[in-house]
């Protein structure tokens, strides 16, 4: 399980690389800039983990009702995303030295979780808030939520073939008019891989290509429909880090991604710790990181006239993040949370410097979210 907290924080670690290297980075004359042009699938690794936890924390749950699920989702991801908000608002006004006008449709949509990309994919209903893109995926998150619980509870056995079902048909008709429902509907499928993982582990059975045909399969079948997608769709801007391209590498990096870990494990994780395992101490502050680097260091200003030297005003963007994302994460989430959660008598809530990846599990390894 220390391996999932290392992944999770690789990927929120990397996500920022991404944004910040991914156009130039030199090194000894040598442009290296590519290494770090994958943050689209380093997302699609946070939506397989998300996956796996969830199923894990639901069947260790004593409360499975509703009502409890709900809020403790409900605060995850919304209380640390209202400060992201209200910071990223102040900032933004103070730089143009007056309050910055807000788009309300953009605001209630994000509220609503109905966000995402419009210049990577089609038919969007609004953008992420402030223009702050990572939190695309928190819509998508938060309705793969909401899905899971229906479908566990009212089909049980039945929720895996019902979800690769519906995710492919979801992506035929992706083919016709692709959309925010089809699309989150599609991508269930590899937050559902997560949750089949998590069934296979929970059950003492080893998670293998064997084990895991089927959404393997559902995922193979997605990514020809996808491919057949690219070639009636693209056009003559054609690139592969937008639509219709962009969907068909989210599924083939599913895919690979299960591979090479059932292939790292088999290797018994020959070099982990040493490559992936030192992002670890990351994983407690990754949500706070991720939702707020984009003003905090990428797009930042605040300091440019205090410091002058790029690289250095770089790192203390990057540290002003980090802290930010403690305070948020390990200070304030902890202490709200329990007070409204013990009020309304959910007890052993969220715990400190959770994020919105891992839950409650009998793990040391893992921090709780409930």
């Amino acid at each position: 399980m220390v391996k999932l907290e290392a992944v999770r924080g690789f990927a929120a670690v990397y996500v920022v690389l991404h944004h910040i290297f991914s156009k130039e980075l030199s090194i000894g004359g040598n442009d290296i800039s590519f290494l770090f042009s994958f943050g689209q699938e380093a997302v699609i690794l946070f939506f397989m983990l998300s996956g796996f936890v969830i199923q894990y924390a639901y069947s260790y749950s004593k409360d499975k009702s509703f009502r409890t699920f709900f809020l403790k989702r409900l605060l995850r991801i919304y209380f640390p995303l209202i400060i992201v908000f209200i910071a990223h608002y102040v900032l933004s006004s103070i730089s143009l030295n007056g309050f910055r006008p807000i788009n309300w449709w953009t605001f209630w949509g994000n509220i609503f979780m109905l966000q995402d990309i419009s210049f990577l994919k089609p038919n969007v209903i609004c953008e992420p808030f402030l223009g702050n893109s990572p939190l695309w995926s928190l819509s998508y998150e938060w309705w793969f939520y909401m899905l899971f619980f229906f479908l566990v509870n009212k089909l049980k056995e039945r929720s895996s073939a019902v979800v690769y079902i519906i995710g492919a048909i979801a992506a035929l008709t992706y083919l016709v008019h692709p959309n925010f429902l089809n699309r989150v509907l599609m991508y269930l499928v590899i937050w559902w891989a997560g949750v089949d993982m998590a069934k296979l582990y929970l059950n003492k059975v080893e998670i293998t290509v064997k084990n895991l045909k089927t959404p393997l399969v559902i995922m193979v079948l997605h990514v020809f429909i996808l491919i057949l997608n690219v070639v009636l769709h693209k056009n003559s801007s054609f690139s592969i880090g937008v639509s219709p391209f962009l969907e068909l590498r989210h599924f083939s990096f599913a895919i690979i991604s299960i591979l090479l870990a059932i292939l790292w494990k088999k290797m018994k994780w020959v070099g982990f710790k040493q490559t992936l395992g030192i992002f670890e101490p990351v994983a407690p502050i990754s949500f706070g990181i991720y939702i707020s680097h984009w003003f905090l260091i990428i797009q930042a200003d605040y300091l440019d006239t205090i410091i002058s030297n790029e690289l250095c005003r770089l790192c203390v963007y990057s540290f002003v993040c980090i802290l930010f994302s403690y305070f948020i994460e390990c200070l304030i989430f902890k202490r709200f949370s329990n007070c409204i959660l013990n009020k309304i008598n959910i007890i052993n809530v969220e715990s400190s410097c959770a994020s919105f990846q891992t839950t409650n599990l009998p793990f040391n390894s893992l921090r709780q979210v409930g």
